[in-house]
C-alpha cells in the first residue's frame, strides 16, 4: 500500500494543520499511539501540534521532530468549570453535574477549555483529535460555539463500560460519574475511533452512538521501532545463554493488568521446569504502582517463587526483552487493544494471553497466533506457559502477524476518517510511504532538542 500526500481544498482555513491533544505524556498504548500518528502525519507533509495538558510522564524525550509541542496552560478549578458549563448547554449541564455529584470534585481537564479554545480560534486547524476520555470531553466543549472549521475527533481506547463499573464498585466513581458526560460530547463529535472492534461495539452500546459515526483503526506498532539496535547494552544476568527460560509481562503495576494472577501461574510453572519471570513496568513517581510493585513481590515471597521473579520497572527500551524472552504473557482482566501483543509479535516471540475484553481474541486471531485461557484461570494459564515453553516457535509468522498493524495502515485509516480519502500527494512532496514506516516516535526521539518559546497559546515547543 502506498501513502500519497492530500490536495485539500481551499474552504478549510488551515487545511494541512492536524492537532492531536494529550492530558500528559505518560508512557501509556495511548499516549504511545498519538505520538505515532502525529509523526506519521507530519511525514506526510502536514502541519502537526501536539497539544499536552501536562508537561510530565515517561515519553517527555520522545517528541517526534517535525510535531510541534504546545503546552496548555490551565485556569483556576472555578474558572474551568464556569467554562464548561457555558458550552454545554443544558443538557451538558446534567451531565457536569452528575459528574460533580458521583466524583465531588471539579474534573482538571476543565481547566484547560479555555486555553484549547484560544488555540482552536487563533491556529484553526483542520482537525483536532483527542485519544483519552476527559481531554476529549474539553476537546468538544472548548470546540462548542466557535466559527472555526475545524472538526473534532475522539479516541477510545479501553472499554468504557468497563471502566466505568469497576469505578462505581471501587467508590472513586470517576469513569462512572463521566459516562453521562462521555454521552453528551461524543455525540457531538464528528467521529470515533475505537482501538478495537470490541471498544466500538461497547461505546455504541453503552453511550447510544451511531455505529456510522464510530470507526476501527487498530492501534499502530511500527515495525521499525523494534529492528535497530538496542538503544543500550543489555546486561540483565538472567538473559546470558544456558540460563533458564524467561516469563515475561509487561504494563503498568495496576489492578486491570492483573500480575498476580502471573505470578500466581508462574509458580505453578516454576514447581514443574526450571525458569524464571520478569516483570517490566511501574511508575516510580506514582505511589499507588509502587504500593502495587511490593504487593506482588510479597506475593512471589509467600508463593516460594520471591528469587526466581524481578520487577526492574519502566524501561525505555523493552524490545530488548521481547527479542530474549521464552514466552510473553498478558494477564488483563481487560484492554482496549494490546499494544504489547503486537510488540512481541513483532519480535517473534511466542505469547499467550488472557482471553479479555477487547483486543487479545483481535489480535490473535481466536488463537492462531497466540495461545488465549479465560480470564482470572491460573491453571489454564500456567498450562498455557508450559506448552508455549516446551513448543518450537514459527517466529517468522508471528512477525508476519505482527506487520498487519503497520504504522502506515493506521496513518491511512486516520487519513481516511479525518478527511474521507486516502492520503493523495501533497503540493511539492514526494510519496512519503517510506518515511512513514520508519517515522515512530521511538526512532526520532528528540532528546531534548526541542527548542522552547512563550507565546498566547502557553509555552510552544519547536
Amino acid at each position: 500500500m502506498s501513502l500519497q500526500a492530500k490536495q485539500v481544498g481551499p474552504q478549510q482555513a488551515s487545511p494541512q494543520r492536524v492537532a492531536f491533544l494529550l492530558d500528559n505524556l505518560n508512557g501509556g498504548g495511548a499516549e504511545r499511539v498519538v505520538l505515532s500518528m502525529a509523526s506519521g502525519f507530519a511525514s506526510l507533509g502536514y502541519e502537526v501540534d501536539l497539544l499536552v495538558c501536562e508537561l510530565q510522564g515517561e515519553l517527555c524525550g520522545s517528541v517526534p521532530p517535525g510535531v510541534n509541542l504546545v503546552v496548555l496552560q490551565p485556569v483556576g478549578k472555578l474558572a474551568g468549570l464556569g467554562a464548561a458549563i457555558r458550552r454545554a448547554g443544558w443538557r451538558g449541564l446534567r451531565g457536569i453535574l452528575f459528574w460533580l455529584a458521583s466524583a465531588r470534585k471539579i474534573p482538571r481537564s476543565f481547566r484547560y477549555i479555555r486555553d484549547i479554545s484560544d488555540y482552536l480560534e487563533t491556529t484553526r486547524p483542520a482537525v483536532i483529535s483527542s485519544a483519552l476520555g476527559k481531554s476529549s470531553i474539553s476537546a468538544i466543549l472548548a470546540a462548542s460555539g466557535l466559527d472555526v472549521p475545524t472538526r473534532v475527533f475522539v479516541g477510545v481506547h479501553i472499554a468504557l463500560s468497563i471502566r466505568s463499573e469497576q469505578s462505581r464498585k471501587s467508590g472513586k466513581g470517576q469513569a462512572y460519574s463521566m459516562v453521562p458526560m462521555f454521552r453528551y460530547s461524543f455525540a457531538r463529535a464528528d467521529g470515533v475511533i475505537a482501538a478495537s472492534r470490541g471498544v466500538a461495539e461497547d461505546a455504541i452500546s453503552l453511550l447510544g452512538l451511531d455505529p456510522d459515526r464510530v470507526h476501527v483503526v487498530y492501534n499502530p506498532v511500527a515495525e521499525a521501532e523494534l529492528a535497530g539496535e538496542p538503544s543500550g547494552v543489555f546486561t540483565h544476568p538472567w538473559f546470558r545463554p544456558g540460563s533458564p527460560p524467561v516469563v515475561l509481562g509487561m504494563g503498568r503495576l495496576v489492578e486491570q493488568k492483573n500480575f498476580p494472577l502471573l505470578i500466581r501461574a508462574f509458580a505453578a510453572v516454576r514447581r514443574r521446569v526450571d525458569a524464571r519471570l520478569v516483570i517490566l513496568g511501574g511508575d516510580k513517581s506514582s505511589a499507588e504502582q509502587m504500593a502495587h510493585r511490593q504487593e506482588l513481590q510479597n506475593l512471589a515471597t509467600e508463593l516460594g517463587v520471591g528469587e526466581d521473579i524481578a520487577l526492574p520497572g519502566y524501561q525505555r527500551d523493552p524490545h530488548t526483552f521481547l527479542r530474549a524472552a521464552r514466552v510473553f504473557v498478558l494477564s488483563s482482566n481487560f484492554e482496549g487493544f494490546g499494544n504489547v501483543l503486537v510488540e512481541a509479535l513483532l519480535e517473534g516471540c511466542p505469547v499467550v494471553s488472557t482471553d479479555c475484553p477487547s483486543g487479545p481474541s483481535e489480535i490473535l486471531e481466536n488463537g492462531r497466533y497466540g495461545k488465549l485461557v479465560p480470564v482470572n484461570d491460573v491453571a489454564r494459564l500456567s498450562e498455557a506457559i508450559l506448552d508455549s515453553l516446551a513448543s518450537e516457535p514459527d517466529s517468522d509468522m508471528l512477525r508476519q502477524r505482527g506487520r498487519e498493524f503497520s504504522l502506515e495502515r493506521a496513518v491511512e485509516g486516520y487519513h481516511r476518517i479525518f478527511f474521507g480519502e486516502s492520503p493523495a500527494c501533497l503540493p511539492g512532496e514526494p510519496d512519503l510511504s517510506s518515511s512513514v514506516k520508519s517515522s515512530s516516535y521511538a526512532t526520532r526521539q528528540a532528546n531534548g532538542s526541542h527548542r522552547m518559546i512563550h507565546s498566547s497559546l502557553g509555552r510552544v515547543i519547536i
